[in-house]
């Protein structure tokens, strides 16, 4: 009698369909296949084992099989997807509906061709092992069964239809995530201005501590050169004082100059001013571009609430079936009011770190220190602070209202 052996080989998909089409309206589940292969081999004395290296051909030519179901399900998937696409031009229930019934049609499309998997399958598999006889006699009587069995989801139309139906054609849930991105930006905003006053009063304090040095600076020059007498010096004018003290030397007499020679002694006084002006403009220099790196971050953060701003605006004129609409309209109208406003005043500070680095680049002995100090004052009146908190107000009731209206439509 025969002898015979049977082994079995298992193997699954995960998700048959693993490049899923980038559909708008509708929700693709994943597809779960779990494969049996079994095969009997005979023979007269002893049945001829089964390599796993065979199996794992058998495998191959059935997963090749049943990637063309893969194919079947994306395309039909795309197909219902744009014909949704078209009935949401026109977002009512009985379109709804209609979507509804589509989607019940192509799952049952769908149930069919799987239904015909298992069959090609074991098509597959047999015509394998038959090619694999032909250069195995101990495989010429061998018998295959293929098991397919899947565990099967349903595409279904996606939520944002439902609630873009509810609303009446307004697509709520992409106003509700502008909205959220506007607050996040404004909070992000608000947390930033927490630093601007200290920058500012930072760079304020250094500017005054360096024109403190630069006075201090010029009567240490003057009185190197044993200049003790600086009546008509007014060092609040740095490049004047300076110019004074150099004249003092011209027409000092021998018991200031000791013997020193005056263009070696106006030298010396040039020199000596210049570097320790030099030295103190570090920290200046410093806490100004700390303070223009924020002014630059706020004007970028600002730009990008204006823009979110905007695309909000717009899309609220274009809901016109949504009644808090033109409200939400005129609060993003609002909103980019206070972002003219603070870029104006943005412009202001940029203008005015200019101006400041400039006098760096001049080592401070061009301005005068009395324009110096007023453009500090006006530093003080560009502060945003107000503008940003008519902005997180503004802000916040324009996500106070979304949300309320995205709570209606789920």
């Amino acid at each position: 009698m025969a002898k015979t052996n049977t082994e079995q080989h298992k193997f699954y998909v995960v998700d048959l369909v693993r490049r899923k089409p980038k559909a708008q309206f509708l929700e693709i589940p994943k597809y779960r296949v779990d494969v049996t292969i079994e095969v009997t081999t005979k023979g007269t004395f002893k049945a001829p084992p089964i390599p796993e290296s065979l199996f794992k051909r058998l495998e191959t030519a059935a997963r090749d099989e049943l990637e063309a179901y893969e194919k079947i399900i994306a395309s039909e998937a795309e197909r219902l997807d744009r014909k949704i696409a078209d009935l949401m031009a026109q977002p009512t229930p009985a379109n709804l509906k209609a979507a509804e019934s589509l989607t019940q049609g192509v799952n049952q499309s769908i149930k069919n061709a799987l239904a015909s998997a298992e069959g090609a399958a074991q098509k597959a598999v047999e015509a394998r092992l038959k090619k694999e006889a032909q250069g195995d006699k101990n495989l010429k009587e061998a018998r295959v069964r293929t098991g397919v069995k899947w565990t099967l989801g349903v595409i279904s139309v996606a939520g944002n239809v439902a609630k873009l139906v509810a609303t009446a054609g307004a697509d709520v849930t992409s106003y509700v995530a502008i909205a959220k991105t506007l607050y996040d930006l404004g909070s992000d905003l608000a947390q930033q201005l927490k630093t601007e006053e200290k920058l500012r009063k930072d760079l304020n304090a250094a500017i005054q501590s360096f024109i403190t040095l630069r006075g201090t600076a010029i009567q240490q020059a003057a009185a190197r050169q044993n200049i003790t007498d600086l009546s008509g010096i007014d060092v609040k004018k740095p490049k004047e004082a300076l110019a004074g003290i150099l004249n003092k030397i011209k027409t000092a007499g021998e018991e200031v100059t000791k013997g020193k020679d005056k263009k070696a002694m106006a030298r010396d006084v040039l020199d000596f001013a210049v570097k320790k002006i030099k030295s103190g403009l570090k920290d200046a220099e410093e806490a100004r571009k700390k303070y223009r790196e924020h002014t630059t971050r706020t004007r970028h953060r600002t730009d990008a609430i204006s823009v979110q701003a905007g695309k909000l605006q717009a899309a609220m004129k274009s809901a016109r079936t949504l009644k808090e609409g033109v409200r939400v309209g005129a609060e993003c109208m609002a909103v980019k009011r206070t972002v003219s406003e603070m870029a104006a005043k943005l412009d202001t500070r940029e203008k005015y770190l200019d101006e400041m680095q400039d006098l760096m680049k001049a080592n401070g002995l061009e301005i005068d220190d009395r324009t110096t100090i007023q453009k500090i004052q006006a530093l003080d009146k560009t502060t945003i602070l107000t503008n940003a908190k008519d902005l997180g107000s503004a802000l916040k009731t324009i996500k106070g209202t979304l949300d309320e209206i995205a709570k209606v439509a789920a």
